[in-house]
């Protein structure tokens, strides 16, 4: 049977002042996704802007997952072209794109979980150069850099006083934030998060939403995210995704708005205040 996706007619976004391939830090061309006659992705554009906080909404199984499995390499396109600071990387396999400056976190935390979390972030640190995390006859002390890396993200991550403890032992809160703080020791040029406040408490949420504040200030975010309190008060640009398609692109308040957005999925949930 023919999945809807094939035969829906194309969507129209409401972007305005959308940035060029060229001026993008990530984008992507006329992505397509199959899963044998499934559609998951189909002739998706995206851009996101260097230094922005991206995000990408939509219920489950809008294709939000399949999207960031394909920018990242975990699976490959059908179709289309993807470019990271205007390098073509389509074809380019995923660990490579690692080392071009693109890191991810999953929406289920992966961690090392008996070492601690200093070492997670050594580690994590001293994986950008390949070399160096297979070298392991090479003294923890003998790789500065890393370490100093590790000292930074522990102060940054608000995880310092637990920098000895297993990574395992942490709240989940702490591990999602510990997650993040990998990919960032990689010092990547992008960084795709996935729910990262999945199953937080409120402290939590509240702690996690102020690192990816900041995070846009040097990094690039592009993240998935159900709680729409905090995709409405902290992006610069929100992406809504319908059926393997792109709906609705705009600012937050734009999207908000968007009559064809709340019939297809916000609905109430997006009449709150945008601080």
């Amino acid at each position: 049977m023919t999945h809807p996706a094939t035969t829906r007619p194309a969507m129209t976004t409401t972007a305005r002042g959308a940035p060029s391939a060229g001026d993008a830090i990530l984008s992507a061309d006329g992505l397509g996704v199959r899963y044998g006659s499934f559609v998951a992705l189909k002739d998706v554009t995206l851009r996101v802007r260097e230094n922005s906080v991206h995000a990408i909404i939509g219920p489950n199984g809008a294709g939000k997952t399949t999207l960031f499995h394909a920018l990242t390499g975990r699976i490959r396109a059908a179709t289309g072209r993807i470019a990271l600071a205007g390098r073509d990387i389509t074809r380019v396999p995923d660990d490579d794109r690692v080392r071009l400056g693109l890191a991810r976190s999953f929406q289920v935390t992966s961690l090392f979980a008996t070492l601690s979390v200093r070492e997670n972030l050594r580690l994590a640190a001293q994986g950008r150069t390949p070399w160096q995390a297979l070298a392991p006859w090479r003294s923890v002390q003998g790789n500065g850099a890393a370490l100093a890396t590790a000292e930074a993200m522990l102060e940054r991550l608000d995880l310092a006083r637990v920098a000895l403890r297993p990574a395992g032992e942490l709240s989940h809160g702490q591990q999602r934030r510990l997650e993040v703080g990998m990919a960032m020791a990689a010092r990547p040029r992008v960084i795709l998060l996935d729910e990262p406040t999945s199953g937080m408490g409120t402290d939590d949420i509240g702690a996690m939403t102020d690192l990816i504040r900041a995070l846009g200030r040097d990094h690039t975010v592009l993240f998935i995210e159900h709680n729409m309190g905090i995709v409405m008060n902290i992006s610069d640009t929100v992406t809504v995704m319908r059926a393997g398609q792109i709906l609705v692109e705009g600012k937050p308040a734009a999207v908000r708005d968007d009559p064809e957005v709340r019939r297809a999925y916000l609905g109430n949930m997006i009449t709150g205040d945008i601080r």
